[in-house]
């Protein structure tokens, strides 16, 4: 079975205008629930936009196809967009979802109930679908694209089986409103475990100051897409290449995934161990581990000193190939600074507040 995902046209809506045109200077606004209603908090665009984009980075890299609804995919196949080149690779495909609508009724339903977990979200959401009824417009479309729009997609992952990288603003509508994605995501599994472990590491390094923070909230991938690339226009072009680099990550999770549909208990635990071995390796890099299970015995790598015992030799060769090596060289990889800003450079805008408000975005404090 194909590792798949869903993803928003939105996104790709955000990506393609970001590319071509560069960051939207004008604020977006996230949706804030509360026990006493919900409210419209501003938030950089260029961040949102930048974090649509990383996110579509690691899924044409990590994923065999990304699945887009087929009705409105005119949002952003404009000529010259570089997401065109994804979809001629048949990495993005369309599909008509909305052929069969009456699947996808209840479903979205449902989800809206979950969404709407206040009286006061619940009511606006009632306003926007009576109002679209009688007039096809909505009195608050912000709410209708998010809300709505969302539980929409999330009603095709549901039915269709596959996993859903929404857009940034309806991911923070679903925090904020309690409503949780499934946890059945082996890609975003990993990535959490990634990000993770690249912050372990970054404290170690500069340790855990609350107002110097040194970790950077940026994906491990794009930072390798962004070290290749001379210019936004070749992101794209340069995260097609990289599957070839990452083949053996891809098959990995496909396994991994597949195991988690299957409830394959066995190969759930074999997976889970590769990833704990990867751990166990990381806290023993930089010094971690229990000493206990430590023998005097050191070998330099890099500015860390591995020190381990007869069982940490075996983790240590281990952790030297296959799929632990290629983790392990995307956590110890760079922490992003230099490459944020290198991107942020490519739309011309290095020291600018644009350029300021994506970088603080990113940051560990922000």
């Amino acid at each position: 079975m194909a590792n798949g995902v869903v993803a928003d046209n939105w996104s790709l809506q955000e990506i393609s205008s970001l590319l071509k045109n560069g960051f939207n200077s004008e604020p977006s606004e996230e949706i804030v629930v509360s026990d006493v209603g919900h409210s419209y908090k501003p938030v950089s665009s260029a961040a949102i936009q930048t974090e649509a984009l990383f996110d579509l980075v690691t899924d044409i890299i990590l994923r065999d196809e990304i699945l887009v609804e087929e009705k409105f995919t005119n949002a952003w196949k404009v000529n010259g967009s570089p997401i065109n080149q994804a979809m001629s690779a048949g990495v993005i495909r369309s599909y008509p979802f909305l052929d069969e609508p009456e699947r996808l009724k209840e479903p979205r339903d449902r989800i809206v109930q979950h969404i709407c977990s206040t009286k006061h979200l619940a009511d606006a959401h009632k306003k926007n679908v009576e109002e679209w009824g009688k007039t096809k417009t909505t009195p608050d479309g912000l709410l209708s694209a998010t809300l709505w729009g969302g539980a929409g997609m999330c009603a095709r992952s549901f039915v269709y089986e596959k996993s859903y990288t929404p857009h940034p603003l309806r991911k923070r509508l679903f925090l904020n409103s309690g409503f949780l994605l499934p946890a059945q995501d082996a890609l975003h599994q990993v990535t959490t475990f990634l990000d993770d472990n690249r912050v372990k590491v970054s404290k170690k390094i500069y340790g855990n100051d609350s107002l110097y923070s040194g970790c950077l909230k940026i994906p491990s991938l794009p930072v390798r897409v962004i070290q290749e690339s001379s210019s936004a226009s070749q992101i794209i072009s340069i995260a097609l290449e990289m599957r070839s680099d990452f083949k053996n990550l891809r098959e990995w999770l496909k396994i991994f995934q597949n195991s988690m549909t299957l409830e394959d208990t066995q190969e759930l635990i074999k997976k889970r161990k590769e990833l704990d071995s990867v751990a166990e390796y990381v806290s023993n890099k930089i010094g971690l581990a229990d000493e206990k299970s430590t023998s005097s015995l050191e070998v330099g790598i890099g500015i860390f000193k591995l020190s381990f015992g007869i069982g940490n030799q075996i983790n240590h060769l281990k952790n030297q190939f296959g799929v632990r090596a290629t983790l392990n060289r995307l956590i110890f990889g760079s922490s992003g600074k230099k490459e944020l800003e290198k991107y942020v450079n490519m739309f011309d805008e290095k020291g600018s507040g644009i350029g300021y408000e994506v970088q603080r975005h990113f940051s560990g404090n922000s």
